[in-house]
């Protein structure tokens, strides 16, 4: 089924932008358009909620996820020289595309520019979701990820990101000189 006033109707988004509505918000809207068992499938993708019943858009981009994460374990275990493979999920599908984004995503020293490409490549997976359904439930889809990235990256905190690496550094500091006090 198409939505063309519904997807018409969706303001653009770019990752560092204040979101125009909040990913609940969004649901709420849609679920005005879309059938119950679409808005069960956004909460399933967006909100983590279980989906009733089998949902192939849902399995595609839990996949895309999987081997997402997979090959981020993957990067970070051959960094640290720690046996990764424990971390690995199972997921259907090889898409040579997420080893490509997550490879070029790796090449950046800082953190932050790192994670900001993990999500680019969210992005793009999600765009590419939408396949030739430019007006259907799989662009409703997409958007909501993409939502759910600009959300996220809006909802970072400098103060709360520099408490949280303090905190990081002292419990390593008093680790480490326990261990030298025994």
């Amino acid at each position: 089924m198409a939505y063309y006033s519904l997807v018409a109707s969706l303001p653009s988004l770019r990752i560092g932008d204040e979101p125009p509505v909040s990913v609940e918000q969004y649901i709420e809207n849609c679920s005005q358009w879309i059938t119950e068992r679409e808005t069960g499938i956004l909460k399933a993708v967006l909100l983590n909620e279980p989906v009733a019943s089998p949902c192939p858009l849902c399995k595609t981009w839990h996949n895309l996820e999987t081997q997402l994460r997979n090959a981020v374990a993957r990067h970070r275990g051959q960094k640290l020289g720690i046996d990764f493979k424990e971390h690995l999920q199972p997921h259907e599908g090889f898409n040579g595309t997420v080893e490509v984004l997550v490879n070029e995503a790796f090449t950046r020293n800082d953190p932050l520019e790192l994670e900001q490409e993990l999500d680019r490549a969210r992005w793009q997976l999600a765009e590419e979701l939408i396949g030739e359904d430019t007006f259907g439930f799989s662009k409703v889809l997409a958007y909501g990820i993409q939502l759910k990235i600009v959300e996220r990256w809006n909802n970072m905190d400098v103060s709360v990101g520099k408490e949280k690496i303090e905190a990081v550094i002292t419990a390593n500091t008093e680790k480490e000189e326990v261990a030298e006090s025994e």
